[in-house]
């Protein structure tokens, strides 16, 4: 199904179309597109209207998207090497600002920025979460929810770590570490993403046994 996202002002609510059908980015190849993609495919089966939740979600996999095309960008960059009489910072200019011309980052700083957005966008679906498992009678699925939202703070952390790492490693010009910090990166994003899809899953579940005076997210499917 192609689902239609409806612009509200935010940078990642202008309209657009996903396709939940078409073929997911390659997990070895793409692994964070991959993640994202399937965070998307689970976001695209609920109407956002009153789930603040979903959208919350879907505003996480777009931001990795964004992130990912960053990284693959200075990846080729660094890629090209440099030479012995002008290193590749000073032949790039600066090449904590060189990305590929399908990102939407123009620098690091754009990249930093956008970690903390996804960390306050996954506190929002714990907030969610935290009221959804309040309110459930069903404990088995209370634990479910529970369980699945648990790795969410720590992710969120080691994130904002990991972006503090990258950033620090692009100032000094240290490729290595530079590299190191993407592999970190990447199965943070993995995880991170599993995570909140799990959470979704696991709150559509709880919200069915909650009555609608209870309920405060609406979990409609197309």
């Amino acid at each position: 199904a192609v689902v239609s996202t409806q612009s509200t002002g935010d940078s990642d609510d202008e309209e657009e179309e996903f396709d939940a059908n078409a073929p997911a980015p390659d997990p070895v190849e793409a692994p964070i597109e991959h993640a994202a993609f399937k965070l998307r495919q689970e976001t695209a089966k609920y109407h956002e209207e009153d789930n603040g939740m979903i959208t919350a979600a879907r505003k996480i996999a777009q931001k990795f998207q964004q992130m990912a095309k960053y990284t693959k960008g200075r990846r080729e960059i660094l890629e090209l090497g440099s030479t012995d009489d002008e290193p590749l910072y000073m032949a790039r200019g600066s090449i904590c600002s060189v990305t590929s011309e399908k990102s939407e980052f123009s620098s690091m700083t754009d990249m930093i920025t956008t970690c903390k957005e996804i960390i306050a966008l996954t506190k929002q679906i714990q907030k969610h979460a935290d009221l959804i498992s309040k309110n459930c009678p069903d404990k088995r699925l209370v634990m479910s929810l529970s369980n699945s939202m648990e790795p969410m703070g720590m992710l969120s952390q080691q994130l904002n770590i990991i972006a503090s790492v990258k950033a620090a490693a692009c100032g000094k010009y240290d490729e290595s570490a530079e590299v190191e910090a993407d592999e970190m990166l990447t199965i943070n994003a993995q995880n991170l993403m599993k995570s909140v899809r799990d959470t979704v899953r696991a709150s559509e579940s709880c919200s069915v046994k909650i009555d609608s005076a209870g309920n405060n997210l609406k979990f409609k499917r197309r």
